[in-house]
């Protein structure tokens, strides 16, 4: 059963202070995806934030959510999805519902996705939080984001041991060997979690995926890269989320069309390194490694 409307007034979210909701950009003929993100207190500051109905499903997660801390960030996360979603389609934050159902169990948990309405297409959706920030992501094809908060002090050595099944040794190597570990471990897990959201993949899927061809920064603004995930019927664009609250860090990555490559050319040829863009080319760099167990 759907949540009812909220009778109150929300800003459009491009007009909202506070919250970056970017307009929507068109890199090599994909729709980039609408991306918020920001700091939990600012979100719920928002008209409606506080107010606005949760579904029964979103209900019931919530009653599960330990600690009032937590229960802000659900709350502000799955109100920053619903402006990115109208974002998308132009109509009212207060107009979306949320729906999460697991395909295995049934249970209120799983991909979230939006109600389509009135036969039109309803964008895909993701969303994020992590102690006090939120982020959510819309678009027109399957999306995923994360975001992690930076410890205070520095990751110690098991908290490499702790994430290696989800990392090939090259991942892990180059993060040992980073001169900010801490950055490079959570740039590393918040581009796999994305990927994971995006592909529907599990994280244990995702410990073949070498991303340590990327670098450990973040990418320029305006340059994803693009992945290849084995079983994935096209590739997906990944990009470092930079404009972020000071401590964080995330990443977005939307699934986009095959586009037909000439037969010799790198990514139709399978080779791994990076190749050198035009300005605005998303920098191409296929992850196919055989087993993916």
């Amino acid at each position: 059963m759907a949540a009812e409307r909220h009778q109150g007034a929300v800003e459009r979210p491009g007009a909202v202070p506070g919250v970056r909701v970017p307009a929507p950009r068109t890199v090599a003929g994909a729709a980039a995806p609408a991306v918020a993100v920001a700091d939990t207190r600012d979100v719920l500051a928002l008209p409606g934030a506080r107010t606005f109905v949760l579904t029964p499903a979103e209900t019931l997660r919530l009653a599960d959510v330990r600690t009032e801390a937590a229960r802000a960030d659900f709350v502000a996360a799955h109100f920053l999805a619903r402006l990115c979603a109208a974002r998308r389609t132009g109509g009212s934050p207060l107009d979306v519902v949320l729906l999460q159902r697991c395909p295995d169990c049934g249970g209120p948990h799983g991909r979230p996705r939006v109600a389509a309405r009135g036969g039109e297409p309803a964008p895909e959706i993701s969303l994020s939080y992590a102690g006090g920030v939120v982020a959510a992501a819309a678009a027109d094809h399957p999306v995923g984001i994360d975001v992690e908060r930076l410890p205070r002090r520095g990751v110690p050595g098991r908290g490499i041991r702790t994430l290696r099944r989800f990392l090939t040794p090259g991942e892990a190597g180059r993060i040992r060997g980073s001169p900010a570990p801490a950055d490079a471990l959570l740039r590393t897990w918040v581009r796999k979690e994305a990927l994971v959201k995006a592909t529907g993949a599990g994280l244990p899927a995702m410990a073949g995926l070498d991303l340590s061809d990327l670098p450990c920064g973040p990418s320029a603004p305006g340059r994803p890269y693009r992945i290849r995930v084995p079983g994935s019927p096209g590739p997906h664009e990944l990009t470092d989320l930079t404009d972020v609250p000071p401590g964080v860090i995330g990443a977005v990555v939307v699934a986009v069309p095959e586009v037909p490559s000439h037969p010799c050319s790198p990514a139709a040829s399978g080779t791994r390194s990076l190749r050198s863009p035009g300005p605005d080319e998303p920098i191409d760099t296929p992850s196919d490694q055989g087993d993916t167990s």
